[in-house]
């Protein structure tokens, strides 16, 4: 709970994060208004911690991305749209990363090896009167705020053991850039460049890293990944369900 701390870098969904702290945000309470996940309504690609790929598997796609292989759920077809969010609310039985659960709170660099707690303030459901949750009562955490700490300590540890095993892949030469294709009507259709595992690769691995890979837990979460892309299909067929219908062409009759 640090004042006058300055933040480094910027934090994909939040706006104006602010170093919690007893005095500046002495009066601010958390109300969701039932749309906890109102943030998450146009992001169509979500980061995810390497001990949520089981859950994530059963929903979306699981890929990497970017040149840091971060690894990511897909929730839609292009950006701005998210197939699972309606409402503020996730669809019953989906999965929510816990990226976006730890939202408005996150944890922000402040030097080496140094993070503070931050709240971001242009949050929705944050307010300085009326109903909600406290931040602070008698200028300390209250136990809502004590439980979002918490959480972002715990997350911050799957942060680092994602990185570990993303780097352990790297090390294993297992990333490749994989391209999903759709064939509708006769015409292929592009969805997505990606990178994944490599299950060849995977196949030829020595005896000794694939035992590295299986008492890291490494070996579970990437046949994870990789029985999630059979997750594309049904993302496209939801993608096609809900898009508008198009409008009757009006019939026309000649002279």
């Amino acid at each position: 709970m640090t004042d006058n701390i300055p933040l480094e870098g910027t934090q994909f969904l939040y706006s104006r994060p602010e170093a919690l702290h007893s005095a500046v945000h002495a009066d601010l309470r958390y109300r969701p208004e039932g749309a906890s996940f109102d943030h998450a309504t146009q992001v169509h690609l979500v980061p995810l911690l390497v001990g949520e790929f089981m859950q994530a598997m059963a929903h979306y796609p699981v890929i990497f991305a970017g040149p840091e292989k971060t690894p990511l759920a897909v929730m839609g077809l292009a950006e701005g749209q998210n197939l699972f969010v309606r409402d503020g609310t996730f669809e019953a039985g989906c999965y929510a990363p816990a990226y976006l659960r730890r939202y408005p709170f996150t944890l922000a660099g402040a030097g080496e090896e140094q993070f503070v707690v931050c709240v971001d303030r242009d949050a929705k459901g944050l307010v300085s009167e009326g109903d909600g949750e406290p931040l602070f009562e008698d200028g300390e955490p209250t136990g809502f705020t004590k439980n979002a700490i918490a959480f972002l300590e715990e997350f911050e540890r799957e942060r680092k053991r994602t990185e570990a095993f993303v780097d352990l892949l790297k090390e294993a030469d297992l990333f490749e850039v994989k391209n999903t294709l759709f064939l509708h009507g006769g015409e292929s259709e592009h969805i997505a460049d990606y990178y994944g595992v490599d299950e060849k690769k995977l196949g030829e691995l020595s005896d000794e890293l694939l035992l590295r890979l299986a008492r890291s837990g490494a070996l579970i979460a990437i046949h994870a990944h990789l029985f999630s892309l059979a997750r594309w299909d049904a993302l496209i067929a939801r993608r096609d369900a809900l898009a508008p219908a198009e409008p009757a062409t009006e019939p026309t009759y000649a002279d």
